[in-house]
């Protein structure tokens, strides 16, 4: 019988004792137990089905937002160095004409400085220093901008971030065929399950739809407070999928996808507190006997230091994130990085680990051939 407009096709049932009945199937929904005077059939249980996958009805996307574009902004101008040794001039007159020299940088495999102007003069680009004096240099006009995500809730998923454009598959196979759905390069998607096959691990983001990890990485949700950490505040750095997350009162606030360190240089597996936090930064080293990656770098912004000489920071330099490629700091976007060093204080919790165990723990960084002084950042005197 059909009780309104809403009411739904009766369907007949036969019991075990051979008699029959009439039930209306049920509304849309998900019904755990037998609601006895509905069939939870056709939609409802498509829906059931879907729940006991992982997956919610109807499906929604991440709790999250992506953070203020202005966080972006680096807060001093950047030149590269694209030359072997480079001179300092005392003014751009002298700079223009090669008068008088105050100093030089050697060169180097990448080399970046701060700067304060700029002025053009016979087709050549020279900037005046931060530190003082004048050096032809090229301005950093273009700056890398993805941005991670800021979290309302916490999901009731895992999540993932593509690391190059790629499209989905109908199944966790190369050969199950391409959906026709494309991702741009570090879009975000939920993962609901996960799967290893034919050497990736395969994120499912739909009942039909899978994403390989040859292109993408995954942040693993996981609000429990770590070990070695005290409250509920804190900052996870995961060394195998080369992601990081923030958790305030034991719910995920931040995430986003990094580079650690690579080789012998790799970031080091353990429990730290941050103990300085610069806006701006110079970095400088090299690791071989014949200096030819020698990098100098001013202005690298938003540096928290929590082990030694070993920072979290934003990158002004291209770079393609999501692969381990650094010295040993952990490289992130400048507007991920500015999100974080806002956030964070003095004395946060830094919990940086391997889940694959790949990653020794901890031993200490190593500083190149020959062995050179390891410079430890002075920590900023609290008031």
């Amino acid at each position: 019988m059909l009780l309104n407009s809403q009411a739904v096709i009766a369907a007949e049932i036969q019991t075990d004792g051979g008699q029959y009945y009439d039930l209306p199937l049920c509304l849309p929904g998900y019904y755990p137990n037998d609601p006895g005077d509905c069939l939870p059939l056709g939609p409802s249980q498509t829906i059931t089905g879907l729940r006991e996958q992982g997956f919610t009805y109807p499906l929604a996307g991440l709790p999250a937002n992506t953070p203020d574009p202005a966080l972006n902004n680096l807060p001093i101008r950047i030149a590269s160095i694209n030359d072997g040794q480079t001179k300092v001039y005392a003014s751009l007159s002298d700079a223009t004409s090669g008068g008088t020299v105050i100093r030089s940088y050697p060169g180097g495999l990448r080399r970046y400085v701060a700067f304060v102007e700029q002025a053009n003069s016979g087709g050549r680009t020279f900037v005046r220093l931060l530190g003082g004096g004048w050096i032809e240099a090229e301005p950093l006009y273009s700056i890398p901008n993805w941005q991670g995500l800021e979290f309302f809730d916490s999901p009731q998923s895992n999540l993932g971030f593509t690391i190059d454009g790629t499209g989905s598959y109908n199944g966790a196979s190369f050969s199950s065929g391409a959906t026709g759905k494309t991702y741009n390069k570090y879009d975000s998607f939920p993962i609901y399950n996960v799967v290893e096959a034919e050497g990736y691990e395969w994120y499912q983001v739909s009942p039909t739809e899978w994403i390989p990890s040859l292109k993408s990485r995954r942040v693993v949700v996981d609000t429990t407070t770590p070990p070695g950490v005290e409250g509920g505040k804190w900052i996870n750095i995961d060394l195998y999928n080369q992601t990081l997350s923030a958790y305030e009162n034991n719910e995920l606030v931040f995430a986003a996808v990094v580079a650690t360190g690579s080789g012998d240089l790799y970031s080091d597996p353990g429990t730290y507190r941050i103990y300085e936090k610069k806006e701006i930064e110079q970095m400088q080293g090299s690791y071989t006997s014949d200096r030819s990656d020698f990098y100098y770098m001013e202005g690298v912004p938003w540096a928290m230091y929590y082990n030694r000489a070993q920072a979290i920071h934003g990158i002004y330099w291209p770079a393609v994130l999501g692969f381990k490629q650094s010295h040993g700091c952990v490289n992130m976007f400048p507007g991920d990085a500015h999100w974080l060093y806002n956030w964070a204080e003095l004395g946060d919790y830094v919990y940086v680990h391997d889940p694959s165990g790949q990653t020794p723990i901890p031993t200490p960084t190593p500083m190149g051939t020959p062995a050179q002084e390891l410079i430890y950042p002075t920590p900023t005197p609290v008031n």
